[in-house]
């Protein structure tokens, strides 16, 4: 099974979004996640961004909430990533997933 390797804080992550977790984040965006780049014009929320890292870590990392994928997301900017470093981490869940052709 393919997972993209996320690390954050000192600790790393498998990520990935099965069927049950893809439903989930398409309920919480409101839309097809696929939609939160538009036309490839658009750049995601936080708020969306906090949402695919939290449905994709819920796979391999057991008793993740949603909450601790706050502090997680919160963990990869202090490491001195910038919020639109993890739009390149998005498209690799959303290949590993099968959202969009590698």
């Amino acid at each position: 099974m393919m997972y993209v390797d996320f690390a954050a804080g000192n600790k790393n992550y498998k990520l990935r979004l099965n069927t049950r977790n893809l439903v989930m984040l398409e309920k919480q965006l409101g839309c097809n996640p696929l939609s939160i780049f538009g036309d490839g014009d658009t750049l995601p929320t936080i708020t969306e961004m906090v949402n695919i890292l939290y449905c994709s870590l819920l796979q391999y990392n057991n008793g993740i909430n949603l909450n601790d994928a706050y502090d997680i997301f919160d963990e990869y900017l202090a490491d001195g990533n910038s919020a639109t470093d993890f739009i390149p981490v998005i498209l690799e869940i959303y290949k590993v997933s099968g959202l969009i052709r590698t």
